[in-house]
């Protein structure tokens, strides 16, 4: 073999062992990441985190993480919010287990909005007024199991992923004027949970003023054949006529000429992996600062 003939294939040998090195460094993930692009969440800088009683959740979380980097970099948003809310689950568990005892947290109907809810009251000293959509990291946090839910159960209409988080997220405003005074709000209720999942009234938020004789309701939740103000006063309409005695001879039904924003739908087509990342690091102090 001649020198050249040598020198190549020791090039090539060198080539091979410097790959070989790389992609072992990649599988160890030795390699640093942008962070102005990826966003990571750092668990080792939470002392909470370090000590011995919690290196088991330390871990469990690391790989929710690292699941999360790898939904991230393909950039499929919905399993990204599915590996978040495990990590967010994890917490929350360890929240509702110090503050409320193991009973609590293993409770089949303490759902995981109710969780969160009572972890936001709890940590705002419990106020009386309290709204948690007061708090920016609530929403975020809600949103992220919305898009969770969805992407982990399948739709039986085949509708899409997107379609059904624009429908969950949407909110309509009706209004009622010249009602009679003294109308029921019961019966206003009634009458309106025909258009909203299940039926719930919980879904149908109402005020009055009987002395101006008007009325606002806001529906969430809505039926897919009811995801427009314009067809829900359409169908109503005819109702009214039958139903005068419940709401006076001159009632009016229409659509509110301010209508919510689509807050969940916005989250979802905006992707912003670091608001997210910044509600993350934030919900592991809080829960940190608790635990300790």
């Amino acid at each position: 073999m001649d020198k050249a003939t040598q020198d190549l294939f020791e090039n090539i040998n060198s080539n091979l062992k410097n790959l070989s090195s790389f992609f072992d460094k990649l599988s160890k993930q030795e390699i640093k990441i942008d962070s102005t692009r990826i966003y990571i969440i750092d668990y080792s800088q939470y002392l909470w985190l370090n000590l011995p009683k919690h290196n088991g959740i330390k871990k469990q979380l690391e790989e929710y993480n690292q699941q999360s980097i790898n939904a991230l970099i393909n950039d499929d948003f919905p399993e990204f919010c599915r590996k978040v809310y495990m990590q967010i689950e994890i917490l929350l568990n360890q929240f509702t287990l110090k503050q409320s005892g193991a009973v609590k947290t293993q409770e089949p109907d303490y759902y995981k909005k109710s969780k969160l809810y009572d972890f936001f009251k709890i940590i705002n000293n419990n106020p009386d007024d309290f709204n948690p959509y007061d708090y920016p990291e609530y929403k975020i946090i809600a949103f992220i199991m919305d898009i969770r839910d969805f992407a982990s159960h399948g739709d039986a209409s085949g509708k899409s992923l997107s379609d059904r988080v624009e429908a969950k997220g949407k909110t309509i405003r009706i209004e009622f004027k010249k009602l009679k005074n003294n109308t029921i709000e019961n019966n206003i209720q009634k009458l309106f949970t025909q258009y909203v999942a299940n039926e719930n009234p919980n879904f149908v938020k109402i005020k009055i003023d009987n002395q101006t004789g008007w009325a606002s309701i806001q529906l969430t939740n809505l039926k897919d054949n009811f995801l427009t103000s314009d067809k829900i006063v359409s169908d109503i309409k005819p109702t009214l006529k039958a139903l005068r005695h419940q709401f006076g001879n001159n009632v009016e039904v229409v659509k509110a000429k301010k209508q919510f924003p689509n807050e969940l739908k916005d989250f979802f087509d905006q992707k912003n992996y670091q608001t997210i990342n910044q509600t993350m690091n934030w919900f592991v102090k809080i829960v940190g600062d608790f635990l300790n």
